[in-house]
């Protein structure tokens, strides 16, 4: 007798069917006088979400963990990923302690703003003089100012008598990411010059491929794996004509994406970006794992009773963790007020030490896999990720779909349709439209510096409704 038939634990019982499940659905919403079709859940990709699923919804074979496409993930089993925290503070003694705090209780690298919207280039040094880079890799985000920044940077790292082997980290070249926000036309050269300097480091990446400037702007889940990929492939393109292999071009290369409340969302896009880069790498040759850094999502933070935000936070980070991120950027619960204080920022960092020391959420290799909600979730999202990056390749690539408006119009009706389901009431944001405390005192920040604008917008769905609510619309 084998193990399997030993293990038959329901074959005491006659099996149900989905129509057996579908009567007794129907039976007790009609009793409320609800039709079971409110249970389906539409998505702004087009496909719905269903109430049940079995094992005739089973997707695609998503493979083994650590193997192509990595649907199911990079980290071994037991792995911390990376507990990174990001730093806007345009003082230099303001952020190099907040920088240590950080350090000294969890955080494990650095995402620093340099330039016009945080840390002056010029600070580098005294930002980061006490800070063992070597241990805490440092990530950039200098915008225009990136050539300065990453000279800047590795020159600390020179001082600081670090071998170029244990350099790590990322220069933070995003050319297209920095025409998303602005609307201004960017070298791609700069990109390469990056590249070409991280060469000389074996450890240094030199590119973000970041896809928050399109889920800031309102994009769906589909949107922003389609627009990252074909950032990605712009960027494998521009480095190659470089004179880079494709091989070298991909390890510059980090992918950035939002993480949300939306947890099983949040999941399931992780898994499909990692299956869409296999793909691309198996047709290019690059055979090449690019690492993901989500963040938790600006978009679904409050003003309003921002306390809410922490539970906002710990879902989406939880979901980053289960969904196999390589590195994860809790946002503090205070950042839609301004810059935040030291008390939010060690809420942010304890999120992920109570999921990573308390609830061991890294210790289990991709957790949701196998799960038929899940695996076809992702397998949906990867097909609709995949058709937005044939759209913006037929469209003759990322930037021209950025110059043509083909990206802003695409996001635009995604982002009106969310809009409309909050004004019927058919989303909620607990604390503004449902359950607002009148009497609630706001909290006051320091205003954070004025980020890159003019191109694609920056929404907070909240915004509209919190000025209602303020009596100023």
């Amino acid at each position: 007798m084998t193990s399997a038939d030993q293990l038959r634990l329901a074959s005491e019982f006659t099996p149900a069917t989905r129509d057996q499940w579908q009567a007794l659905v129907d039976k007790v919403l009609s009793r409320s006088g609800i039709d079971s079709e409110a249970l389906t859940t539409e998505t702004y990709d087009g496909f719905a979400l269903q109430p049940l699923y079995t094992a005739k919804d089973a997707a695609p074979n998503a493979g083994f963990p650590g193997l192509t496409p990595f649907t199911r993930g990079n980290r071994s089993a037991g792995v911390d990923w990376d507990v990174r925290q990001r730093h806007a503070h345009p003082d230099p003694d303001v952020t190099r302690r907040a920088v240590l705090a950080d350090l000294e209780n969890g955080v494990t690298s650095l995402w620093l703003v340099v330039g016009a919207a945080g840390v002056p280039v010029d600070a580098l040094p005294d930002v980061l003089s006490e800070v063992y880079v070597d241990l805490a890799p440092v990530t950039l985000d200098a915008g225009a100012d990136v050539g300065a920044a990453a000279r800047g940077l590795l020159d600390v790292h020179e001082d600081k008598g670090i071998q170029p082997s244990e350099v790590r980290g990322n220069l933070g070249a995003d050319p297209i990411g920095l025409r998303a926000r602005t609307g201004t036309p960017q070298d791609m050269d700069v990109a390469v010059e990056m590249a070409r300097i991280a060469e000389r480091y074996a450890r240094l990446r030199s590119v973000v491929v970041d896809a928050l400037p399109y889920h800031e702007a309102g994009s769906s889940d589909g949107q922003e794996l389609g627009y990252a990929l074909a950032t990605a492939v712009a960027y494998l393109r521009a480095l190659t004509e470089g004179g880079l292999s494709v091989e070298d071009a991909a390890r510059q290369l980090e992918f950035r994406f939002a993480a949300t409340a939306d947890q099983f969302g949040t999941i399931a896009k992780l898994r499909a970006a990692r299956r869409l880069w296999a793909r691309v790498a198996d047709v290019t040759g690059a055979n090449t794992v690019v690492p993901q850094h989500a963040v938790t999502s600006s978009t679904m933070m409050t003003r309003r009773d921002p306390w809410v935000n922490m539970l906002r936070t710990t879902l989406a980070c939880f979901a980053a963790g289960v969904g196999g991120a390589d590195a994860v950027t809790v946002q503090p619960f205070d950042t839609a007020i301004g810059l935040p204080d030291a008390f939010a920022r060690r809420i942010a960092r304890n999120t992920q030490s109570i999921l990573l020391e308390e609830s061991k959420v890294a210790a289990v290799i991709d957790p949701a896999g196998g799960s038929w909600y899940v695996e076809r979730h992702t397998d949906e999202l990867a097909q609709a990720g995949w058709a937005v990056f044939q759209e913006v390749e037929r469209a003759g690539g990322i930037l021209a779909a950025l110059d043509s408006g083909l990206v802003d119009e695409r996001i635009a009706a995604v982002r009106d349709a969310r809009t409309a389901r909050l004004d019927a009431g058919e989303e909620a944001i607990t604390g503004v439209t449902v359950f607002p405390n009148h009497d609630e005192k706001p909290l006051t920040r320091e205003p954070v510096p004025a980020p890159a604008s003019g191109g694609l917008p920056r929404v907070r769905y909240a915004e509209p409704f919190e000025a209602a609510l303020k009596g100023e619309s």
